[in-house]
């Protein structure tokens, strides 16, 4: 059993290629992944004028082989929606609103399928380079 030049050479170009290739699909699903909790949280987010839905934003931090999704909403009361706050009334606390956990929640969603995203990406990839 042996192996021709011509077939290694091949191979070592689709190596080459896929390594471009798969760089540029993690780039992909970490911006789809990002793109989907963007969704996912405004929807859950409660609306009065809608300025809170309105907020979020996004952005993909890459430091060498790892990806960060950063998901974050600049309005001041967006905390208190998401973890609840005090109700207070001439200075004692008087009550409480739960948190409505719509970011949290997102997270929770977006680490259960993201990795299918990534992995579904990178196969096509593969079946795209390797013919298979």
């Amino acid at each position: 059993m042996g192996y021709e030049y011509g077939e290694v050479a091949k191979l070592k170009g689709q190596l080459l290629e896929f390594r471009i290739a798969a760089g540029r699909a993690h780039d992909r699903a970490a911006k789809r992944v990002a793109q989907l909790a963007i969704r996912k949280v405004k929807q859950m987010t409660p609306v009065d004028k809608g300025d809170l839905r309105n907020n979020w934003k996004f952005h993909v931090v890459k430091k060498v082989d790892t990806y960060t999704i950063v998901i974050y909403n600049q309005l001041e009361y967006a905390s208190f929606v998401e973890k609840g706050h005090r109700i207070v009334s001439g200075g004692v606390t008087i009550g409480w609103v739960e948190g409505r956990f719509m970011l949290e929640l997102t997270e929770k969603e977006m680490d259960r399928i993201a990795p299918n995203m990534w992995l579904k990406e990178v196969e096509k990839e593969m079946r795209r380079i390797f013919g298979k």
